[in-house]
């Protein structure tokens, strides 16, 4: 970006920042002195939602609370609910007030029994979920399993992530079997919502869980998995970290050999990519490095570590990466028998991680400790490390133990109940087949004829019904288009005609004194001009689609008391007249009905071209309506005109409105 541009977009930035404080500080003055909580709960709802809750989450926080305690008084519970959960994220994340926001949540909780919104009800057990993370697993597990029961089908999304945060929970608790079945149940969702990022983290979940309880052969399929996903979907950082995994089991499997080549075609792929992650280049540089060092290639060593050294400046102020910098330095020095050197650094990076609790990581630094000291004589110094060493490995030893005779028990007990289950089932399948055996000859029968003579009714009927539906779509757009020809007509009559005669009339008028005549003339003039362009867009012919488009939203924004604002691509030159005339007249009859019937305050339309088609959406927040009873209302002329002309451009038309809750008009119009 130039330095104009970026101090040009800086002074916008703070100039919309100053206009939105004192947009808050009006209604601030407004709350002071509302009257009653009703009042109160409204400005403060004007409040929250226009203030910069990163910049001041302190401040919004306050305000959400104070709303959440009126909406609680006044029995405003789905309010009351949805604030609660909006809110939730700044307390425990930004804030990190950990008791405030389990506070905040378990009240809500209270009241779900007064709600009916899916969407709130598993909202409330999915933060409750979070807020038990990290502090009791069990609890979290629980809470996300019901966030999974409370949420709808609309809520796909959030069933998926509770799916996922709960084989978290589970694998933490060493419930290996379970935190597995939720990791892929997690990955079925995300791929059929099309979240490609979420996907690779769920498989990759399972592969942890493999790896981490050294089930070696079952985590390299897994892996194998998550990278042949990522190469499907263009995901290099997924196959880069996936990559280097799979090198630290090969790593404990002993085999140097092929934990060089995963090393370096994860270091290939992490310089070809576009981002470079410096993240994946200094962890992958330090493996290498020690790597090398421990096969007595200390040239390749260095040459490694140098990559890392090029690379000290952009992470002097991250501490993990930093670590992971002196872990490869200790390599070097070790490489070339500087050992009381490469003690002292190693030591710094055992204490750093021993504050990490990262136990793994821990048994390979101390068992290095011990050797070192081995190596510059220090017997006793060497054999205290070897015993603190052994003493770590054990314990973890014991632990991976107990987790893998769980895992295989639970495995075996659910393989017996599903094979008693498949006996049971087969034996009473056996008697009911015996049973029904003359049953079906009959039944097969009499079906057979009466699906002949069903099939040759409703293929009748689908032919009748495809006849009578092609040619009402035809009697439609054939009158819309009459329609257009007769506003075009009567549009040019108006203002060639009527317009030029009042223009005459005007002009002798205007040799007249009397002010108050000449108003009256350029007011029926006006008018007259208004008349014309409504029957017919002019300005479509003059300026194209995408400025015609523009100028009427102005129109409405100016000319009417609804906030509109509006993202509108260029599509200009996409589609034919006759197709730009009908998008257009559907742009311009949707801000009618917003207008007219909505009682909205603001409305939003956006206008995206894509490769394959244009997308539009036009949201107002409205009272809403049951679009069912409007679309078969015989006065309600105007959906069914909106339908007509989508269909006209081979598009589809959606309407997704609630009482109350506003609408939004979605229209895909597909383009060649």
């Amino acid at each position: 970006m130039k330095p104009k541009t970026l101090l040009t977009t800086l002074l916008f930035f703070i100039v919309a920042l100053i206009n939105a404080q004192e947009n808050i500080s009006n209604f601030v003055k407004a709350l002071d002195s509302a009257q009653n909580e009703t009042i109160k709960l409204q400005v403060l709802d004007s409040i929250i939602n226009k203030i910069d809750k990163q910049a001041y989450t302190d401040t919004y926080v306050t305000y959400t609370k104070d709303y959440i305690s009126i909406a609680e008084k006044l029995e405003m519970y789905d309010k009351m609910i949805a604030a609660s959960v909006k809110v939730f994220y700044y307390i425990n994340n930004i804030q990190n007030h950990k008791d405030d926001a389990l506070k905040v949540v378990l009240n809500a909780e209270k009241y779900l029994n007064k709600t009916k919104d899916s969407f709130l009800l598993g909202s409330v057990y999915l933060k409750k979920g979070g807020a038990y993370y990290d502090i009791d697993f069990k609890k979290a597990a629980e809470n996300y399993a019901k966030a999974i029961l409370n949420f709808g089908i609309k809520d796909s999304i959030y069933v998926a992530d509770s799916y996922l945060f709960k084989g978290q929970s589970e694998a933490y608790q060493g419930n290996f079997l379970q935190a597995i079945k939720d990791y892929k149940t997690a990955s079925m969702y995300y791929e059929s919502l099309g979240d490609v990022e979420y996907v690779i983290l769920a498989k990759s979940g399972v592969a942890t869980v493999y790896g981490m309880n050294k089930f070696y052969e079952q985590a390299e399929k897994a892996e194998d998995e998550v990278i042949a996903y990522a190469k499907e979907n263009d995901k290099a950082d997924a196959i880069v970290s996936t990559l280097y995994n799979k090198a630290i089991h090969y790593k404990e499997l002993k085999n140097p050999k092929r934990q060089e080549e995963l090393l370096l075609e994860a270091e290939k792929i992490n310089k070809e990519a576009n981002n470079n992650d410096v993240y994946s280049s200094i962890y992958i540089e330090t493996s290498l490095t020690k790597l090398y060092v421990n096969i007595n290639q200390l040239n390749k060593a260095r040459q490694h570590f140098a990559i890392i050294e090029d690379l000290k400046e952009d992470i002097v102020n991250e501490k993990q990466l930093m670590n992971h910098y002196k872990i490869a330095k200790v390599a070097i020095l070790e490489g070339e028998k500087k050992y009381e050197e490469a003690i002292a650094l190693l030591k710094e990076v055992i204490l750093f991680s021993e504050e990490g609790k990262s136990n793994d990581h821990l048994v390979d630094l101390k068992e290095q400790l011990a050797q070192l000291y081995n190596k510059t004589g220090n017997t006793t110094a060497s054999y205290k490390a070897f015993q603190e060493y052994n003493t770590l490995k054990d314990s973890l030893f014991n632990v991976q133990k107990t987790n893998a005779l769980t895992y295989y028990q639970t495995l075996y007990e659910t393989e017996k109940k599903e094979k008693e289950l498949v006996t049971k089932n087969a034996s009473i399948e056996a008697l009911k087949e015996e049973n029904q055996a003359k049953k079906r000859l009959l039944g097969f029968s009499i079906a057979g004829l009466s699906l002949l003579f069903l099939c040759v009714f409703l293929y009748r009927n689908k032919q009748h019904l495809k006849k009578s539906k092609i040619q009402q779509e035809d009697f439609s757009q054939q009158l819309l288009l009459s329609q257009e020809e007769e506003r075009e007509r009567i549009s040019k009559d108006l203002h060639d005609g009527v317009g030029q005669s009042l223009l005459l009339i005007k002009n002798k008028v205007a040799l007249n004194t009397d002010e108050s005549t000449r108003t009256m003339f350029n007011n029926a003039i006006e008018e007259v001009r208004s008349i014309s362009r409504a029957l017919h867009p002019f300005q479509l012919e003059k300026l194209g689609i995408t400025k015609a488009i523009k100028n009427t939203i102005r129109d409405v924004d100016e000319h009417t008391d609804i906030f509109i604002s509006s993202n509108i691509d260029d599509i200009s030159n996409t589609l034919t007249k006759d197709q730009e005339l009908n998008l257009y007249r559907i742009v311009q009859e949707t801000l009618s009905n917003i207008v007219k019937h909505a009682n909205a305050e603001a409305a939003k339309i956006s206008v995206i071209k894509e490769s394959k088609r244009i997308l539009i959406v036009i949201k107002d927040n409205g009272d809403g309506f049951d679009f069912s009873e409007s679309y078969n209302d015989f006065k309600s002329l105007g959906l069914k005109t909106l339908r007509e002309r989508t269909k006209y451009l081979k598009g589809t038309m959606k309407v997704d409105s609630e009482k109350n809750k506003g609408t939004t008009f979605s229209y895909i119009i597909p383009i060649a």
